[in-house]
């Protein structure tokens, strides 16, 4: 199973106590992948690819109506390898009344976003379930839910952000998209869903690759300082060379003349170990002063041009 499988059965497993969260779900079930059927109106379906969730919508409908007539179908494709899960209300009267709660629910604004933040919450949990995925963090960041209606993917989207979260959306292959691709507006929203398995199982792997991120940069960063070091010590060591061809080390001042040894005999150790080893010792500063005196004596001797 993957990790949006995972997640989906989380949720599956979480059945809110409220009347009003049960009812924002159910109703997000609906508006995602339900329909009122029949001449006179006498069936209303939820219909999911999953048991699991089909399930949850059947506990959702008899907790709140305990006597309300149901059937559960399911319709494998010939090929087996899909099917749909129909939970459907039978009756024109409970399938009313079903319907009319999940359209009178307390909600805000023209996009009807649920008026209680729980109500939010149990919404966007029942988006998810319904149309949503989220790829597994060792690959990426990134959930989405999908819907074909501009009205309720806008109904999610502001949903998403009047929690304090953010999301954008976009549209693929005639369907609506809202997404959210940060790894922590991502954990947050788990968290306010109810996925707590999920969203510690998401946090472990966010830190091992926040860690490895942190560790490459710093690995990156030592490499380019050695190089960095390395490069400047061969200039270093030519300028030596030149000088003592030339003219010997001998006619260097006494300073000088300490800092060139040290280099020779230390040929990759840095401005601040040379500066280390010398006595008395001397700041980084200082050496790379030196150095660069060094540098002045080549280049008059040999005209090179200034490399520093």
């Amino acid at each position: 199973m993957t990790f949006s499988d995972d997640t989906r059965q989380e949720l599956a497993r979480v059945i809110p106590s409220a009347r009003c969260c049960r009812v924002a779900e159910l109703s997000a079930f609906y508006e995602l992948s339900g329909f009122l059927l029949g001449k006179h109106n006498q069936f209303l379906d939820f219909n999911t690819p999953s048991p699991f969730v089909a399930r949850k919508i059947l506990l959702l409908l008899k907790g709140l109506y305990p006597d309300l007539p149901t059937q559960v179908l399911m319709v494998r494709s010939r090929s087996r390898r899909s099917q749909v899960c129909t939970v459907r209300v039978l009756g024109r009267v409970p399938a009313g009344q079903v319907y009319q709660e999940l359209k009178d629910q307390s909600v805000t604004g023209e996009t009807g976003v649920p008026r209680r933040k729980c109500c939010r919450r149990a919404y966007l949990r029942g988006a998810f379930l319904s149309g949503g995925s989220i790829t597994n963090p060792e690959r990426t960041y990134h959930l989405e839910i999908s819907t074909e209606q501009s009205r309720i993917a806008h109904k999610i989207l502001e949903t998403i952000i009047s929690l304090g979260l953010e999301a954008g959306m976009t549209q693929r292959k005639g369907s609506l998209v809202v997404y959210m691709k940060d790894g922590g507006q991502i954990a947050n929203l788990l968290s306010l869903m109810g996925a707590h398995s999920a969203l510690l199982q998401f946090e472990n792997v966010r830190v091992m690759k926040e860690m490895r991120n942190q560790v490459n940069r710093l690995v990156n960063c030592e490499t380019a300082n050695v190089d960095k070091t390395v490069k400047a010590a061969l200039v270093q060591l030519e300028d030596i060379d030149l000088i003592d061809s030339v003219i010997g080390l001998e006619e260097l001042p006494p300073k000088l003349r300490e800092v060139a040894r040290l280099r020779r005999e230390y040929p990759y150790a840095s401005l601040q170990e040379i500066g280390e080893l010398m006595t008395p010792k001397m700041s980084k500063s200082g050496v790379n002063y030196r150095f660069r005196q060094i540098r002045e004596k080549a280049r008059q001797l040999d005209k090179l041009d200034p490399k520093y």
